[in-house]
């Protein structure tokens, strides 16, 4: 007997995936992309998502193979238990450790500017506190909530960046194409995994209603997630030169901060800090719960409230490793978007090979 975990739409599914793939904007990734790309990191960004949108094809097709079957399921029914296993086993780690860096990164990065005096396991807690309420109260209530929760944060991220046009010098887009067009196709390729947060579809598949609605919502997610995070990193391209953006850790907040419109309309940061705190409150949330469903659907659990307790004190854990900020950022947060494209986006596509070459399709019974 597998899950219960409700049953939900297009809307949420986008809202889930979506959310979960562009909060990365609010972040270290632009500066480290400034650091790689010069100022074409806007163009970057397009060239992952085109990456992610092709490989999400494939795993459309795959997940098409099993209807109403959830990746979890797919591995073991393509490989059998034992290889099985290891592969969703090694599918959870990565969004345990996803949620993890995460989290660690939004609480060195808001110590940095809000709250100097508090120490870090405190806010840790706190966040995680949050991931654990979200859990208990299911996968379902979750997706309502992101989808609630999303058309406010779209429209207040737009209004921010709209607010922010007088800081805009197109200047700043010049040399046009940054260190190189060469240099921004290979690190496109490589950084795909900045979209890998999509395949929490398939991980609740058997939440959404048929594989044509998860076609529908993982294109969807990512071409929104590319249109959020193509326009983000654009904006900060025109309002600093490059080598200013490889200095900041949070362009968006700065760049809030800089709004001013007359002695009584500036400094918005406290409406971004909405924005901000909302979204990677909703997105760890997200990923943890993941990984914890991941896990329960690898034992056959069917219920996954026992784990939610361990998992959330390995999840502090994990976030308390790094020993300072230069190695989340440079060590964990590099690591997993350069190399997290072999999880997310390689384990399925080689299960989609075996399955064709194994003949296996929905229905067949475990090796």
């Amino acid at each position: 007997m597998g899950i219960n975990e409700g049953k939900f739409g297009v809307q949420e599914a986008v809202s889930l995936a979506a959310i979960s793939m562009s909060t990365k904007i609010f972040f270290t990734s632009p500066a480290f992309l400034t650091n790689y790309v010069g100022n074409a990191g806007w163009q970057m960004t397009i060239i992952s998502a085109i990456i992610s949108i092709i490989v999400f094809s494939f795993v459309y097709i795959l997940l098409k193979r099993f209807p109403g079957k959830d990746i979890i399921q797919i591995y073991d029914i393509s490989f059998g238990r034992l290889i099985g296993f290891i592969f969703s086993f090694v599918f959870a780690a990565a969004f345990l450790e996803s949620a993890a860096m995460l989290l660690r990164e939004f609480v060195d990065v808001i110590k940095v500017y809000v709250y100097r005096e508090t120490p870090p396991d405190i806010l840790i807690w706190t966040v995680v506190i949050a991931a654990v309420l979200s859990s208990f109260l299911g996968l379902e209530t979750l997706a309502r909530i992101s989808k609630l929760t999303a058309y406010i944060m779209l429209v207040t991220y737009f209004i921010l960046l709209l607010l922010a046009i007088p800081q805009y010098n197109p200047t700043n887009l010049f040399p046009f194409f940054g260190y190189g067009i060469d240099k921004t196709l290979i690190h496109g390729i490589r950084r795909s995994s900045a979209y890998g947060e999509v395949m929490i579809l398939t991980v609740f598949a058997g939440s959404l209603q048929g594989t044509g609605y998860i076609k529908k919502a993982g294109f969807i997610s990512l071409v929104f997630s590319c249109l959020i995070l193509t326009l983000g990193l654009l904006a900060f391209s025109m309002a600093y030169p490059y080598e200013t953006t490889q200095e900041l850790i949070a362009p968006v907040y700065v760049l809030a901060r800089g709004i001013k419109y007359g002695t009584f309309f500036q400094r918005l940061d406290p409406i971004f800090l909405f924005l901000w705190i909302f979204a990677s409150h909703i997105a760890i949330s997200i990923l943890f719960y993941c990984a914890v469903s991941c896990y329960s659907k690898i034992f056959r659990l069917s219920d996954l409230r026992p784990l939610i307790g361990p998992m959330a004190v390995l999840l502090y854990t994990l976030a308390m490793l790094p020993r300072d900020f230069a190695s989340v950022i440079e060590g964990n947060v590099h690591a997993l978007r350069e190399y997290g494209w072999v999880i997310f986006y390689v384990l399925p596509l080689i299960t989609l090979i075996v399955a064709v070459i194994r003949k296996k399709k929905g229905g067949t019974q475990n090796a």
